[in-house]
């Protein structure tokens, strides 16, 4: 079944579908943080909400900046385009603006949300596997520290007590360091660990990945007409060779990390033996 294929010149969210995408469901966690912090959750977990939703405005006032950079007409923009609402949308409390400007400026090209995000967005290239994963961090990142605090905060000779804590923590896990200053000492909170630590590799995997495809995408390009005839098989050949080792050095790297860390709970978890 044949879409639309039509993309306005200015239309900046259609020239960038993948980035779009991952704002529009940046958005959508931003509107579900605002909902259920009505809700009174357990463990402080109402506070890890705020600098989450901060951050968030952060990423969406980098869009605001980029789609207003980009415009050929920023008066136009901000005018008939409605990048007023993009403007508001970046507060949270605003945040449902955000949503019905993106609606709005998708009919402009005759799409629905559903179409852009089913046929449009969803391709095999590096930038949309990349910014899936950032968003899938970013999901688990939040979890994470709500659930690191509902374990750890009351448990028995945990060392993971507040709120900086706790982000703290899951920064350095999932930055895949693991400084060793705080981990988890309760069941629950080292199923988190694992599950934030799933992600921090796969994050480091596929930013890895993306480079190398950018790298060698770069080297396919065809060349200039002024440009000489194509390279050297054996100088590609060689450079292939070193984005391999590359790329294996850091699996090797992450794997050393994991088992170190592995090691040091295993030891703080055994019981000294009795005379």
């Amino acid at each position: 079944m044949a879409t639309n294929t039509h993309v306005h010149k200015d239309n900046i969210v259609l020239q960038s579908p993948n980035w779009s995408a991952f704002v529009l469901l940046v958005v959508f966690l931003s509107l579900f943080n605002s909902v259920i912090d009505w809700v009174s959750l357990p463990k402080n977990a109402n506070a890890v909400l705020l600098p989450i939703n901060f951050f968030i405005s952060v990423i969406l006032w980098a869009d605001f900046a980029y789609l207003l950079f980009r415009a050929p007409n920023k008066r136009r923009f901000m005018g008939e385009q409605r990048g007023w609402m993009v403007l508001l949308g970046t507060f949270p409390v605003l945040i449902i603006l955000r949503i019905l400007w993106f609606r709005w400026i998708l009919r402009q090209d005759g799409y629905t949300p559903r179409q852009f995000l089913s046929r449009i967005v969803i391709t095999k290239n590096a930038q949309g596997t990349l910014l899936t994963v950032l968003f899938s961090v970013l999901v688990v990142f939040e979890a994470a520290v709500i659930f690191i605090l509902y374990f750890e905060e009351g448990a028995s000779g945990s060392n993971i007590k507040s709120l900086s804590d706790a982000f703290w923590w899951a920064f350095v896990t999932v930055m895949t360091v693991g400084y060793g200053d705080f981990y988890p000492v309760t069941n629950g909170g080292r199923v988190v660990a694992v599950m934030l630590m799933i992600v921090g590799v796969a994050l480091f995997t596929v930013i890895t990945s993306s480079l190398a495809e950018w790298f060698l995408s770069r080297r396919s390009d065809p060349p200039a007409p002024d440009t000489p005839t194509t390279a050297d098989p054996a100088d590609l050949i060689a450079e292939m060779r070193s984005i391999l080792e590359a790329q294996e050095a850091a699996h090797q790297e992450t794997i050393r990390e994991l088992r170190s860390r592995l090691a040091q709970l295993e030891k703080q978890n055994t019981p000294p033996a009795s005379d």
